[in-house]
C-alpha cells in the first residue's frame, strides 16, 4: 500500500506516526532527559543518558567523524552543531539544512531503509529519534553500528537532546552554546507576550479528513508551544489519542477560536484560503477576523532546534501588536 501512496502523504504519516508515538510515550510513562526549570539556565545533560528503549547510551571514546542521519529531526541537529563534514548520509525527508539535503539518502520515499547501504557508508555513529526506526535499528546493532534513537522530546526536552548529541559527538562548547542561545530566545518570547490577553485558539495539525481534523489537544508539544505563546489551546481540555485528538467541525464550531493555525502541508489542509470555504465555518469569529494562518510544517512538527521558530511564529501570529518588524519568512516556508 505505501507503494502507491504519495511523497506528501508518507511526509504526513510519518509525522502523525511521530505524534502518536509521543502520546504513547508519554502514557507508558518512559523516562526521557528533562531541563530544568524556568529561567535562562540552560537544560543540563543527565548524568544517565537512555535511548528510546530505555537503554543507557554508551558515549564513544573518540569523535565519530562518520555520522548517519535516519530522520529529519536529527539531521537538523548535526546541522545546528556544523556538523555537516562528519555527516555521511541522511533520510530521504531531510530537507534541512541544505548541505545535508544533498549527502547520499539511506531511505526511500515509502520510509524503507536500505541497511546494505548505511553499512557500506561504513558509520561510527548512526542517529535516530522516537522509535521510528525500530524495525531497522536492531539489524544496523546486529551489524556492530553504534545507534542512537533518542527519546520522543517535547519542546523542553529537545534542549537536552541537542546537549547528549553534542556529547556524542563531541561538539559540547556548541551544543551548550546552541542550547543557551534556544533559552534565551524562549525566555524573551514568553517574557514579550506576558501580560497580553491570551486568545482562543486551534491549532490543527492535519485536514486531510474533510469535517473531522487532528489538532493538538491537551498533554502535547503543541499545548505546551501555545502555552509559551500565551494562547489558550480550545481544545486543551481534549486528551484522547494522548493528546492529538481527531475532533469534528462542530467542536470547532462550538469552541469558536480567535485564531486558526494550521501547521499541514497545503497539500493536507494548511492552505487558509481553504478554511474559508470549509462548510459552516463562516460563524467562527477567527474567520470572521481573518484570523486563519498557516506555519511551515517543518518548525511545528520535526523536534528539533527549529522549534523554537515555531514558538516565535505562534507567539508573532497571535500577539501582532507585542513584536516589531516584518513575519518572519521561515514561519510560512516550506522547508
Amino acid at each position: 500500500m505505501l507503494s502507491r501512496v504519495t511523497f506528501h502523504s508518507v511526509h504526513r504519516l510519518l509525522l502523525v506516526l511521530l505524534l502518536v508515538l509521543f502520546a504513547l510515550l508519554a502514557a507508558c510513562g518512559q523516562s526521557s532527559p528533562t531541563t530544568t526549570g524556568g529561567g535562562s539556565k540552560p537544560a543540563p545533560t543527565p548524568t544517565v543518558v537512555r535511548d528510546y528503549y530505555g537503554t543507557p547510551v554508551v558515549f564513544p571514546t573518540s569523535a565519530p567523524q562518520r555520522i548517519v542521519s535516519l530522520v529529519p529531526s536529527s539531521s537538523e541537529i548535526l546541522g545546528a552543531l556544523n556538523l555537516q563534514s562528519r555527516v555521511v548520509g541522511v533520510d530521504y525527508y531531510t530537507a534541512y539544512p541544505a548541505a545535508l539535503a544533498k549527502l547520499p539518502k539511506v531511505s526511500d520515499v515509502n520510509g524503507k531503509y536500505n541497511i546494505e547501504q548505511i553499512a557500506v557508508l561504513k558509520p561510527d555513529l548512526v542517529l535516530s529519534y522516537g522509535g521510528l526506526t525500530r524495525q531497522y535499528d536492531r539489524q544496523l546493532q546486529s551489524l556492530g553500528l553504534r545507534v542512537v534513537d533518542l527519546p520522543i522530546a517535547n519542546l523542553k526536552q529537545v534542549l537536552s537532546e541537542i546537549l547528549v548529541v553534542g556529547r556524542l559527538t563531541f561538539t559540547q562548547s556548541a551544543a551548550q552554546t546552541l542550547v543557551n542561545s534556544l533559552q534565551q530566545q524562549i525566555d524573551a518570547i514568553k517574557k514579550t507576550v506576558a501580560g497580553t490577553t491570551a486568545p482562543r485558539v486551534m491549532l490543527e495539525i492535519d485536514d486531510s479528513t474533510p469535517g473531522k481534523p487532528y489538532v493538538f489537544g491537551g498533554g502535547s508539544y503543541g499545548d505546551e508551544l501555545l502555552q509559551d505563546a500565551n494562547g489558550v489551546n480550545i481544545f486543551h481540555g481534549d486528551t484522547n489519542n494522548g493528546g492529538y485528538p481527531q475532533v469534528t467541525d462542530e467542536a470547532v464550531i462550538a469552541a469558536n477560536p480567535q485564531f486558526v493555525i494550521l501547521t499541514e502541508d497545503p497539500a493536507f489542509g494548511g492552505n487558509p484560503a481553504q478554511v474559508y470555504k470549509r462548510a459552516n465555518w463562516g460563524s467562527i469569529e477567527a474567520l470572521k477576523l481573518r484570523q486563519v494562518y498557516r506555519i511551515n510544517v517543518n518548525i511545528t512538527q520535526q523536534a528539533g532546534p527549529r522549534l523554537v521558530e515555531g514558538l516565535q511564529c505562534l507567539a508573532r501570529l497571535i500577539h501582532p501588536t507585542s513584536f516589531t518588524g516584518a513575519l518572519p519568512t521561515y514561519c510560512t516556508g516550506t522547508v
